[in-house]
């Protein structure tokens, strides 16, 4: 095409080296630059999208934006030649190809899809604007990429060696040398000594790569104490740098200042190399776990409609165990999947990346759609594993705020589910009023009942929950021999039922020196718990986890737990019986219960810390001083304030005037608890009671029940749903459906996998286990060492 007047009136800026440029996968589905088409990236705001069928987003993309001008890039492998021309030596920084150039070449063109797709082969007057655009493109960090390394990049802090830097170049320095090792011919991994501007290569690795030492034995020659790594440098005056005395990478506050004194000009350099952070995500990558069954029996690959692996991000294995156990739920399946194609139609946001909806559309048709679910061929024509699908655009959205999920660090599976649910039930309500919410099938009441020993009075109280966490009985059977290097013996447990667990979880808790309103003096009251309703999924934890010399370990408890189900009509509530008389409601309770409702904390959260042996005032403190982030943020600050002398120390509550109730609500705080999905009057509610700190005011919504749950603490009937005995939440048969499995000795190492159960009955069904992008029929699943179950109702069986 000759002539095009979006691309004249195009008024395009390249992207920095901060700018997000989505160009290896469509932020809409998991198309990537691999496939025939190729992707495309829009030259206005960076989005990457598929350009043809069947969902063509690209073109979707233009029309909803406006932004006519994409750069098709497709990554195409080079036919195989012995003899391969050397690469032209390098004079001066420039852009190079990467570690992948001897086996890709990237074939590039821009199109206009206000001229319906048309491949644009001059660019008008606008010529120098899009090429300009282009190149930055093609040279910029994919965004995942972008993500993968900030999450892996630790804080790096100046140091008084590059405040007190003495520059003088020597005599025999020239630009012309800075592509080559001074001492060898290494021309990748070079280090410029910002002292003289010796130019050496980096450390040799143990597996024979890197360098051959010449940058750090200049060092150890002259003394001469900084570098930075040529090839890292950017415009924005960025780069690696490197301390010898300090032995550390550091960051030069003066980089440009200092590289000046070369002759080198920060504004025209281009990175060219990896820095060491991308060095490290690399090294982390190439980790791989053989797909066995416990006994090391190998399984042979599947793959097809939910059954497509996740790759492993590095640590990502705790989020692709519970999405595939999450999304094995026909109702977030039926939720996401089919509604895919209509919601990215109508979706008002112009980011596909960050939108947390877009990205569960997405993840569900990567799962289920069975495009991507394809077996790998070997060399010698054997069908291997699957490639899977990277979730990196899904983590962005779901966790890139969070200080943990964020990272590349292993997590906790179930505290990643309940974020999950979380993100969920926040972006749903601002749906149809979050009507189509599939994290309501995890959604339960509980029953709370004290009874004080010596009047015999009780009081209910009824809860919403989301899991159960269950403790498991320590039955030592035998000391095994330690493994090499380990001084101690270790234990081996016999195995006990889940039942037995059930039991001790909800037996009665004997609590002393309680102050009875009723009796007027301190007694003993007992407390027990009951499920009010029953939901349509019950995930259930397993405390596998606790502190031995402070140190979390392990317990290899094996958890009898049948394949066909378990029923749970014995832990059912029955509410306030006749002849039970409540005990009274006194002004001090009723303070003291719309307190702990003000603060809310996860109740599972707080049984995981006291199963690791902390007491429970300073669980809660620890849970509420980290902001209800998960168990492992609160048991760092518990570990951080050990010899705090007050740390058991109840918290004083806040005081409010007599009037708090008539505060009025943060307008700006309601606007945004609105767009949430919450109702004007609740989320006014809930601010004035949170002191108008939305977090707490967020959390009070998602955890109360209903909004009578403030004042009601006293049940008269069994908490049901008011739908009478036949209804669902009744029913309490359930059958499991799959299992989070944890290998390891330590909950932040190890490997997550999960097992799945696929079909409508236990009769017709099969097993299979996802182990990051590896799947496999697993003919004899072992949830004995699972850590967390999911059971679904059985609602053809009363």
């Amino acid at each position: 095409m000759s002539f095009c007047e979006h691309a004249l009136a195009a008024r395009l800026t390249p992207p920095s080296s901060s700018t997000l440029v989505y160009k290896e996968e469509c932020t809409q589905c998991f198309d990537n630059y691999d496939m025939p088409e190729g992707i495309d990236v829009c030259l206005s705001c960076f989005n990457g999208a598929c350009p043809a069928a069947p969902n063509n987003h690209a073109h979707q993309h233009a029309m909803k934006s406006g932004h006519h001008l994409t750069l098709n890039i497709r990554r195409v492998p080079k036919p195989t030649d012995d003899e391969l021309p050397r690469p032209a030596k390098l004079t001066k920084l420039e852009i190079k190809e990467d570690d992948s150039s001897s086996k890709y070449e990237f074939k590039t063109f821009v199109r206009c899809w206000g001229c319906s797709g048309a491949k644009l082969d001059t660019y008008a007057g606008a010529a120098e604007a899009i090429a300009t655009a282009a190149t930055a493109v093609i040279h910029a960090v994919e965004a995942t990429k972008r993500s993968e390394i900030k999450a892996w990049t630790e804080e790096v802090a100046p140091c008084e060696h590059f405040e007190a830097l003495a520059q003088q170049p020597a005599d025999s320095f020239s630009l012309d040398n800075l592509h080559q090792c001074s001492t060898c011919d290494k021309r990748d991994n070079l280090w410029l000594c910002l002292a003289c501007g010796h130019v050496g290569c980096g450390r040799r690795q143990y597996d024979g790569s890197g360098g051959n030492n010449h940058a750090i034995d200049h060092f150890e020659q002259t003394g001469h104490k900084v570098s930075v790594k040529l090839g890292t440098i950017t415009p924005e005056g960025t780069a690696d740098a490197y301390c010898y005395v300090c032995d550390d990478n550091k960051l030069d506050p003066k980089l440009a200042e200092h590289l000046k004194a070369f002759g080198i000009n920060v504004l025209v350099q281009q990175k060219t190399e990896k820095s060491v952070a991308e060095l490290q995500l690399e090294q982390n990558l190439r980790f791989d776990f053989s797909m066995t069954t416990l006994d090391g029996t190998q399984l042979q690959p599947v793959a097809g409609p939910g059954l497509t692996g996740l790759k492993n991000l590095g640590n990502s294995c705790y989020m692709a165990s519970v999405l595939q156990c999450v999304f094995g739920i026909d109702r977030f399946r039926d939720r996401y999947f089919p509604t895919a194609p209509d919601h990215f139609a109508t979706c008002t946001k112009m980011d596909p990346a960050k939108c947390v909806l877009c990205q569960l559309h997405k993840m569900a048709n990567g799962l289920w759609s069975g495009r991507y679910a394809e077996l790998q061929k070997s060399t010698d024509g054997q069908l291997g594993h699957q490639a899977g699908i990277p979730p990196a655009h899904f983590k962005d959205a779901i966790a890139g705020d969070h200080y943990e999920f964020s990272t590349m660090r292993q997590q906790d599976a179930f505290e990643f589910l309940q974020h999950l649910s979380k993100q969920i039930d926040i972006a749903e309500r601002s749906v149809e009023g979050g009507s189509l919410n599939p994290t309501s099938v995890f959604d339960f009441k509980v029953e709370e009942r004290l009874q004080c020993l010596e009047c015999k009075r009780v009081r209910y109280q009824v809860q919403k929950s989301s899991s159960i966490s269950i403790p498991v009985i320590k039955r030592p059977l035998e000391e095994q021999e330690p493994s090499s290097g380990d001084s101690q013996k270790q234990l081996k447990f016999a195995p006990v039922s889940i039942g037995e667990c059930m039991d001790l979880m909800f037996g009665e808790e004997e609590l002393e020196g309680y102050s009875c309103p009723s009796c007027k003096k301190p007694t003993s009251a007992v407390k027990s718990m009951r499920f009010a309703t029953f939901p349509k999924v019950l995930a259930v934890q397993v405390r596998r986890f606790e502190l031995v010399n402070w140190v979390p370990e392990k317990l290899d408890v094996p958890v009898q737990v049948p394949l066909e189900g378990i029923t749970l009509g014995a832990y059912h509530g029955q509410g306030l019986q006749p002849g039970e008389e409540p005990l009274p409601e006194t002004e001090e309770i009723k303070n003291s219960n719309k307190e702990v409702q003000e603060q809310l904390v996860d109740e599972e959260v707080v049984a995981q810390l006291e199963s690791m042996g902390f007491p429970r005032v300073r669980c809660v403190k620890a849970i509420k001083k980290t902001g209800n982030n998960g168990a492992e943020a609160a048991m760092g600050w518990i570990f951080e304030h050990m010899d705090d002398p007050a740390v058991d120390d109840p918290e004083e509550p806040q005081q409010q005037s007599a009037s708090a109730s008539g505060n009025t609500a943060d307008s700006e705080a309601v606007e945004q608890l609105m767009a949430m999905g919450f109702p004007q009057e609740r989320a006014e509610k809930a601010l004035k009671a949170s002191g108008n700190d939305a977090s707490r005011a967020l959390d009070r919504l998602l955890n109360m029940a209903d909004d009578d749950a403030d004042d009601s603490n006293n049940v008269a009937a069994p908490a049901t749903s008011g739908k009478g005995d036949e209804s669902d939440e009744t029913r309490s048969n359930y059958e499991l459906t799959g299992f989070v499995l944890h290998k390891g000795t330590s909950v932040h190492c190890g490997h997550y996998i999960a097992s799945i159960r696929h079909g409508l009955t236990a009769a017709d069904s099969r097993w299979f286990m996802f182990n990051d992008s590896k799947v496999a029929e697993q003919a004899e699943p072992q949830p004995e060492q699972a850590y967390v179950y999911f059971f679904t109702r059985n609602d053809r069986a009363s």
